[in-house]
């Protein structure tokens, strides 16, 4: 999937490549992610639902298409950043009166991470621990921070990172779309610079690979379908015990 010669792009950028995967994983009977790609007009979203009794699942689609719904507007005059607001709220609030109405979905929630390619800049929104990564100039940075309890307590100088992972469970989130009253949003932009690679992925992914990893699969080859597939196996091969989803952008 591409876009060819995107008019609001900078001129040095010919081209912008989405490319996106999930699967169930080796260990879960269902998969509670969903992703969903709109190289046409510069969207990649990606949720990692929780709950039970399927609720997950419901949760990570009402999210994916609520928001979806609100990007895929007539935008004229409203900032990539106000788009991405009101479609996260959006979704936030259509999962709560869900959960609210449905014992089978009482407490459900999901992680969610959105870009918005406009003007030469990725924008990106996120909430939970599902996470967007750069690769440029060989080496990768998070553009995101994780919203859970782990992350807090390396945050707060509790633990080093190394302690936390064998310390504190990974799955306690502090933010996720449905759970609380009021969400706050992470919200930021980057310029897109000739070769970046960005990685949008769940922990089903990231749990399993090294960010030298990462950066080795990313920059290794121009063929981005071949990446996004190469990362789900690896994840998969090493018997992640989650869903595994993973989009990739490419520009050129």
């Amino acid at each position: 999937m591409e876009i060819e010669n995107l008019s609001g792009l900078e001129r040095a950028l010919s081209k912008i490549i989405i490319v996106g995967h999930t699967d169930t994983g080796k260990t879960r009977t269902s998969n509670e992610d969903c992703i969903l790609c709109l190289p046409e007009l510069g969207i990649a979203l990606l949720a990692d639902g929780m709950g039970g009794h399927s609720a997950g699942e419901v949760a990570s689609r009402t999210a994916i298409d609520t928001a979806s719904a609100i990007l895929r507007q007539t935008t004229r005059g409203i900032s990539p950043h106000e788009r991405l607001e009101t479609a996260l709220q959006a979704a936030h609030s259509v999962i709560r009166e869900k959960s609210r109405h449905s014992i089978r979905c009482r407490g459900m929630g999901t992680t969610f991470v959105a870009t918005l390619i406009e003007s030469g800049y990725l924008h990106h929104a996120h909430v939970g621990d599902s996470r967007l990564y750069l690769l440029r100039d060989h080496k990768v940075t998070a553009l995101t921070h994780d919203h859970s309890l782990l992350q807090e307590f390396i945050d707060q100088g509790f633990y080093t990172r190394e302690e936390a992972l064998e310390k504190v469970s990974r799955n306690i989130l502090t933010r996720a779309l449905g759970l609380e009253p009021h969400i706050v949003i992470d919200y930021d932009y980057i310029k897109i610079n000739k070769g970046d690679r960005f990685l949008i992925c769940s922990d089903g992914l990231y749990d399993m690979l090294s960010e030298h990893e990462i950066a080795a699969l990313l920059g290794r080859s121009h063929d981005v379908e071949g990446t996004a597939l190469d990362m789900l196996e690896l994840a998969n091969a090493r018997r992640s015990t989650d869903n595994v989803s993973v989009i990739v952008i490419a520009g050129f």
